[in-house]
């Protein structure tokens, strides 16, 4: 992505370059865009208390209807709704 398509709020999805675009590698986050400078965004992934300088370039639009679902599991019995 480049800086014109993020905006404060937006989900996004960072996938690391070693993941060559695959968006279900365990390595991809998930995070929320705070803020962004002239040259970098700043994301708070997952239950991070601050925010990271991410390259716009390893970002995604996160279409996954349930952010940061994917970090916790259901208990075993539980189910899925």
């Amino acid at each position: 992505m480049t800086l014109d398509e993020l905006h404060e709020g937006m989900r996004v999805l960072y996938i690391p370059p070693h993941a060559q675009g695959d968006r279900t590698h365990p390595d991809c986050q998930r995070g929320i865009v705070t803020s962004k400078s002239a040259a970098q965004v700043f994301v708070q992934f997952g239950t991070d208390r601050y925010s990271n300088a991410t390259l716009p370039a390893l970002l995604v639009p996160d279409d996954s209807p349930a952010p940061f679902a994917w970090r916790y599991p259901l208990p075993p019995g539980r189910p899925d709704h």
